[in-house]
């Protein structure tokens, strides 16, 4: 039942009603995402693989107005200290202007086109201290370094004592956890994984596991019913993880 809602979704084009929450816009969403590649479908990946997900105003994801709806709406946050790791440009535009403990980063500037200022950060190693932020957002990230139980050690130590990381990945509900030790190039992960980024594509018990062991509590919950309109993807779950 799954695939068949997800392939509806495809093959119309558009979710209706949708109402963008960043620039309210009112009509269909745009298609985005990757469908060349077999494995998104096979596994029936949650998070990627072609979809109506792109607001035609201001270019939102699906993934990125669940974090900044999870954030304004069901948080309610304000000024707090906030790093957000390769941001995505509204929801970066809108965390600026609620926090001056802000901070953007990213390990791959060179490669990237921000819209505001974004600072060299290496999620696996970085320069701040421990029990530094409120919240730490790596919305699709982690499935991007190979060094995930690193990055997430890391997020932990600088995260303050009850401070929440939302640690979004692409997720699998049908298969294991996959991840193959000799994929190297961005030809066999695209094969792989479907993005010639990533390095893996998570189990959803086995993701949780994961975070679990390396100290985290974590909340999964759903929101997407709660906010039918913003054109969030209805199977994908927050992962939020609380720094005891």
């Amino acid at each position: 039942m799954e695939n068949l809602l997800l392939g509806n979704v495809i093959e119309s084009g558009n979710i209706s009603p949708f109402s963008c929450p960043f620039c309210g816009y009112n009509g269909s969403l745009d298609l985005m995402g990757a469908d060349r590649f077999p494995v998104l479908r096979t596994l029936q990946v949650i998070g990627a693989g072609r979809r109506a997900a792109r607001c035609p105003k201001c270019k939102s994801s699906d993934k990125e107005r669940l974090v900044y709806i999870y954030l304004k709406e069901v948080e309610k946050t304000k000024s707090l200290s906030i790093l957000h790791i390769a941001p995505e440009s509204n929801l970066q535009i809108w965390l600026q202007s609620i926090s001056d403990k802000y901070i953007a980063g990213d390990a791959f500037l060179q490669n990237q086109k921000f819209i505001g200022k974004v600072q060299f950060v290496d999620i696996r190693q970085t320069e701040f201290c421990n029990n530094q932020f409120d919240y730490i957002i790596c919305n699709h990230v982690i499935c991007d370094i190979k060094e995930d139980k690193t990055a997430l050690m890391e997020i932990l130590r600088i995260l303050k004592t009850g401070g929440k990381a939302i640690l979004q990945v692409p997720i699998t509900k049908i298969s294991k956890t996959v991840e193959y030790p000799n994929v190297y190039t961005k030809e066999e992960r695209e094969v792989a994984y479907g993005y010639g980024y990533h390095e893996r594509i998570y189990n959803d018990k086995e993701y949780v596991k994961l975070l679990t062991s390396v100290g985290f509590v974590v909340e999964v919950y759903n929101i997407s019913a709660r906010y039918n309109k913003n054109g969030l993807n209805p199977l994908e779950d927050l992962y939020i993880c609380k720094k005891k």
